[in-house]
């Protein structure tokens, strides 16, 4: 996964525009390296949450001096219940997670919350749709929703601006929604 999608992140992470004054959330930070890319484009501090206790443990370990230096928090959670305060985060990323939030419209109304005036989320999958997921979806229990799905309930949750576009070369999807 850190290695498969290293070419997702950069896409994603280009479109998020990470200023080195940004404090940054990564939204299921699964194996850290997307983590790992976030720290090197700010001076500020960034934090990660995931369901999964294997994932937190490995995002530490991968980025463990940002951990032991204080820049790096990561904490075991959901998206639909994020543990920060209002406005606290200038940018939010999700690589390759919505499909797996237990309410996709909760998460995105918390991270709304949790961004400040004018922050930026950024979504990056590697599917635009279930049907380019095919038989991974079932298999997992994925929900794949679509550009448009995401656009719609991005807005319900609050976001004044949201941009979907579609990579011409891979077909990955990327919603990038502003506060």
């Amino acid at each position: 996964m850190n290695i498969g999608h290293a070419r997702l992140h950069r896409w994603g992470l280009r479109a998020a525009g990470i200023q080195p004054s940004d404090k940054v959330l990564d939204v299921g930070c699964g194996g850290g390296r997307a983590i790992a890319r976030i720290l090197a484009e700010t001076r500020r501090e960034v934090a990660g949450i995931d369901h999964s206790p294997e994932a937190v443990e490995t995002t530490r370990r991968v980025n463990r001096a940002s951990v032991l230096s204080g820049r790096l928090r990561v904490v075991e959670g959901s998206a639909d219940h994020l543990p920060f305060r209002d406005g606290l985060f200038d940018v939010a990323t999700a690589f390759e997670t919505t499909y797996f939030w237990p309410d996709l419209q909760a998460g995105l109304i918390e991270v709304h919350r949790v961004l400040g005036h004018g922050g930026r989320l950024v979504i990056a999958n590697e599917y635009a749709d279930r049907s380019a997921a095919g038989q991974w979806a079932e298999r997992l229990g994925m929900n794949v929703p679509d550009g448009d799905t995401l656009t719609s309930l991005a807005y319900e949750a609050g976001f004044v601006t949201v941009d979907v576009s579609v990579h011409p070369r891979s077909g990955w999807l990327r919603l990038v929604a502003a506060r």
